[in-house]
């Protein structure tokens, strides 16, 4: 009988992937850094608030379900010494937090290593967390499942950016880029099947990195019905953009679709974080920088809204999509960004790096009142199709036909 060991840094998608495997029987065994109610991780709740600070406290409040609890397995101290590293900013690499994560990433895969396999005949991972861990399980013959939550790519497509706008954000360090580059041919080497949310992502595993696509499936993400529960009430005009608006999420193109339209009855309005140098950017004088909104305010952003946009260059299947749909917002955005929007449909995917047609489309849903309320009312029947249960249909399903 299959059983898994599940690898995954944090508690993404509040612990899905071992909870679901645990429920269909399969889970050996749960691996990640810390959280609050098992092992150490429950001494460190339990301090009193003013001794808790920092990172550590927010791992502490990290709960795993209690399906999984008993299979779970922390690493407190390879995790505290990684958080303190990062503290005392003793710990100097060439290019500062990623190679530290990566020392981290090390480390705690060797502490796997010795915890060991157990009875396990697969290993799922999330974009290969724990490589050492990852190789150690393939060549103990172990069948190795690996999800791919973005474009392995994106570093190369980020480094490219920047050399057309270098003025927007840092410069990316290519040796950096290489050895990134490196990485995922490795965890492609080890990995058996792929996991991806996004029919973009295993088409950029299979050009850029030659993995064989009958060996990866599609898993769409999902959106909390709650979201069902908004209600659309638009202010005519008003283009959203929620995230951090950086050139990776391509906000300089929003700007430049934003000085084509020249329109002073649109607002473009810039939910989330935003550097000073994209804000002061001659491309982006146009938008409206909101700045960050509370999870518990923006549902009101998106029920305000006529249209949603994200000029993505790269991602997985950004959520933030599932979330304008299930709100009822008609959304244009690019095939990086791996939505389950459908062109004509409940938006429109257009080209990235194209200004002009997002510029197009902004403009025909403003003019076309009927179509704009067509593709909104599709984009909430839409969302209905993903909800978590149905994300947990679908990726058992697949789990069921992994040899």
């Amino acid at each position: 009988m299959k059983k898994y060991i599940a690898v995954q840094f944090g508690a993404r998608r509040a612990y899905a992937v071992p909870t679901l495997l645990a429920e269909a029987g399969l889970l050996e065994g749960f691996y990640t850094d810390l959280c609050g109610n098992v092992g150490l991780g429950r001494l460190l709740a339990a301090l009193p608030s003013p001794l808790q600070r920092g990172s550590l406290k927010r791992l502490a409040r990290r709960e795993v379900p209690e399906s999984i609890r008993a299979k779970t397995v922390t690493f407190p101290f390879q995790t505290a010494r990684h958080v303190l590293r990062r503290a005392t900013g003793k710990y100097h690499t060439a290019v500062g937090d990623d190679l530290l994560w990566e020392a981290f990433d090390t480390e705690l895969g060797r502490a796997m290593i010795r915890r060991g396999l157990g009875h396990a005949t697969h290993v799922f991972s999330m974009a290969g967390e724990c490589l050492p861990f990852i190789e150690h399980a393939h060549q103990q013959g172990r069948t190795v499942v690996t999800e791919f939550y973005s474009m392995p790519s994106r570093r190369e497509i980020y480094r490219d950016e920047w050399r057309r706008f270098p003025e927007l954000e840092d410069e990316p360090d290519d040796a950096y880029v290489r050895w990134y580059a490196e990485k995922q041919r490795q965890v492609c080497h080890v990995t058996d099947w792929v996991i991806a949310p996004s029919q973009h992502v295993i088409d950029d595993l299979t050009r850029h990195f030659d993995f064989p696509p009958e060996r990866c499936f599609v898993v769409p993400y999902a959106v909390h019905e709650s979201w069902l529960d908004v209600q659309n009430d638009p202010v005519k005009g008003r283009v959203l953009f929620v995230g951090l608006a950086g050139m990776g999420k391509g906000i300089h193109y929003a700007g430049m679709a934003q000085q084509l339209l020249d329109d002073p009855t649109l607002e473009f309005r810039i939910v989330g974080w935003a550097s000073e140098r994209v804000r002061a950017h001659r491309l982006c004088q146009g938008l409206n920088f909101v700045g960050f909104v509370p999870r518990s305010e923006v549902r009101e952003e998106f029920r305000r809204a006529d249209v949603f946009i994200l000029p993505s260059l790269f991602e997985g299947s950004a959520e933030v999509t599932y979330e304008a749909l299930a709100s009822g917002l008609p959304v244009i955005t690019t095939p990086a960004a791996g939505s389950v929007v459908r062109d004509g449909i409940e938006g429109f995917i257009i080209p990235e790096r194209d200004p002009h047609a997002l510029a197009e489309r902004i403009r025909q849903l403003m003019d076309d009142r009927a179509l704009r309320d067509r593709m909104s009312a599709a984009a909430k029947e839409r969302a209905r199709q993903f909800t978590w249960k149905q994300y947990g249909e679908r990726l058992r399903a697949v789990f069921d036909r992994i040899p």
